[in-house]
């Protein structure tokens, strides 16, 4: 086993030099990082990774990340092939895209005040990205027009789906049989998101272009300031997609403080103001039990011969902390009402 680790680091180190010597950088090193090969030389720090997408949306986000910039915006900047190309593709047919990002330590999910900190910084993000209008856009590419069908409705029937995989099964494990004694409860919670969307009306030209990963990985306090990174899954969507996400992160952190949760709610209104539809989106966003899904996602999509203790229990930490979650979304709906 060590000697087959040993040529698969090689192999991706072999493969790393091959690439990176398209780019007219004098790189001293690489090393493996989180899905990614990090280098160096002497301008500043790189990653080098993998791109499954369109041509069109790395060039959107090239044009994003150098209007932010310009902006004065900490962002990360794509780096061109020798021969002015954003992606390069090797011998076997694998596309790799090189940016040049920044050093620092992520955001602390611990302290309260560097959270709010990043809310305001994502709010004033969204804020620069109002303005953005991308050349590209011409095209008519990405779409700006809401999908049919939201993501709750999808996400409900892929529940109801499992429900009956399950009930099916003469013998459940741990894992199904957790699952079926918390599935009525969320359910409720989804069928109520499904029923108040209908009422919901999201104004014409509400979608703008968002970061789509906004998380606690993707934040880093370098000594120039806060940085944002991580655009690979840049989109058009509402701003509140990105607030939710991260408010959904931190909260499950901290056992659903209403407190904190009411905080960061206020930390990004105090730069982006939000609207009355968007608060609204927030509570139905929030209120969909969007963790009991992904957990239970993970279970169907995997082996079934072997359930994973973390999943189990991870579907238990959910329920404990149920309780605070409907403490906080209690509040919230009468800031909504």
């Amino acid at each position: 086993m060590r000697h087959l680790n040993l040529l698969e680091g090689f192999l991706m180190y072999y493969r790393a030099e091959q690439i990176l010597s398209a780019y007219p950088k004098e790189f001293t090193g690489n090393m493996k990082g989180r899905g990614s090969i990090l280098c160096t030389d002497r301008e500043g720090i790189y990653l080098l990774k993998e791109y499954t997408g369109s041509l069109h949306r790395l060039e959107l986000m090239e044009e994003a990340l150098r209007y932010l910039e310009e902006q004065g915006f900490l962002a990360e900047e794509l780096v061109r092939t020798g021969e002015g190309a954003l992606l390069f593709t090797d011998i076997d047919g694998m596309s790799y895209f090189l940016r040049k990002t920044f050093q620092g330590r992520e955001c602390d999910t611990r302290n309260a005040q560097e959270i709010l900190c990043v809310t305001r910084h994502m709010a004033d993000l969204h804020r620069l990205l109002s303005g953005f209008r991308p050349a590209c856009e011409e095209q008519g590419e990405p779409k700006r027009t809401a999908p049919q069908q939201s993501l709750a409705q999808k996400h409900t029937r892929e529940l109801k789906k499992v429900k009956n995989y399950v009930r099916a099964k003469k013998k459940k494990n741990a894992f199904e049989s957790e699952f079926l004694r918390g599935y009525e409860h969320y359910m409720e919670q989804a069928d109520k998101v499904l029923e108040l969307e209908k009422t919901q009306c999201v104004p014409e030209g509400a979608l703008q272009l968002c970061h789509g990963d906004f998380n606690q990985h993707n934040l880093l306090f370098t000594r120039d300031g806060l940085a944002v990174i991580g655009f690979d899954k840049l989109r058009y969507d509402l701003c509140v997609s990105d607030l939710t996400n991260f408010m959904r992160k931190i909260l499950e952190k901290h056992n659903w403080s209403s407190g904190l949760g009411m905080d960061m709610v206020m930390a990004y209104n105090s730069v982006r103001e939000l609207a009355p539809w968007e608060l609204c989106q927030i509570y139905l966003k929030l209120l969909y039990p969007e963790k009991f899904w992904k957990i239970v996602n993970h279970y169907y999509n995997a082996r079934k011969t072997w359930v994973s203790q973390r999943d189990i229990d991870k579907l238990t930490r959910l329920s404990e902390q149920e309780i605070k979650r409907e403490e906080f979304l209690s509040m919230l709906f009468y800031l909504v009402k």
